[in-house]
C-alpha cells in the first residue's frame, strides 16, 4: 500500500495553498532607521568640526546676546547705555567670526556671558559693565574700531 506525500492528497483542495503575493522579507524598516539613527550624531560632528567657530558666533551673538541679554536688561541701566553695550557684544563676535580676535578671547569672553546670564532675574549692572569692558579691551588690544570690526 502506497501512500500520498501529505501535500498531494486530491481530497483536501485547501491544503494547496497558492500564495497570494511574495514572501515579504522583514527587518528592511528597521535597518534603515538604525542607519539614519547613526547617521545624525556623524552629521553632527561634522558640523561641529568644520562649523564649530561660526556656530559659536552664531549662537552667542543672535541668542546669548540679542535675546538673552535683551530680556534680561537691568532695571537701573538706561536704554540708550544698553543699546550701546549690545553693539559692543555684537561688534565683538563679528570681529572674532572674521578672524580678528583669536578663539581663546571669545571663548573667555562667552564663558563670562554665559556665567552672567545664569544666574535668575535681571543682569546686575555691574556684572554687565564687566563684561562689556572686558570686551572692549579686547577689542582694544586687536585695534578694533568703533564701526563694525573696522581698524581705528
Amino acid at each position: 500500500m502506497s501512500r500520498a506525500p501529505l501535500g498531494d492528497s486530491p481530497e483536501d483542495p485547501d491544503e494547496e495553498e497558492i500564495p497570494l503575493a511574495p514572501h515579504r522579507k522583514e527587518g528592511k524598516g528597521c535597518f534603515l532607521v538604525l542607519i539614519v539613527l547613526s547617521a545624525i550624531p556623524v552629521v553632527f560632528f561634522l558640523l561641529t568640526f568644520l562649523g564649530g567657530n561660526y556656530l559659536t558666533y552664531v549662537y552667542m551673538r543672535y541668542f546669548a546676546v540679542d535675546r538673552g541679554l535683551s530680556e534680561r536688561r537691568p532695571p537701573e541701566v538706561g536704554v540708550a547705555e544698553f543699546r550701546e553695550d549690545l553693539r559692543i557684544l555684537d561688534r565683538f563676535y563679528d570681529a572674532g567670526n572674521a578672524g580678528k580676535i583669536p578663539g581663546r578671547d571669545v571663548v573667555n569672553l562667552s564663558s563670562e556671558l554665559k556665567e552672567m546670564l545664569s544666574y535668575p532675574g535681571p543682569v546686575r549692572p555691574e556684572v554687565l559693565g564687566l563684561v562689556v569692558g572686558h570686551a572692549r579691551e579686547v577689542m582694544q588690544q586687536y585695534r578694533i574700531g568703533p564701526n563694525k570690526g573696522e581698524g581705528r
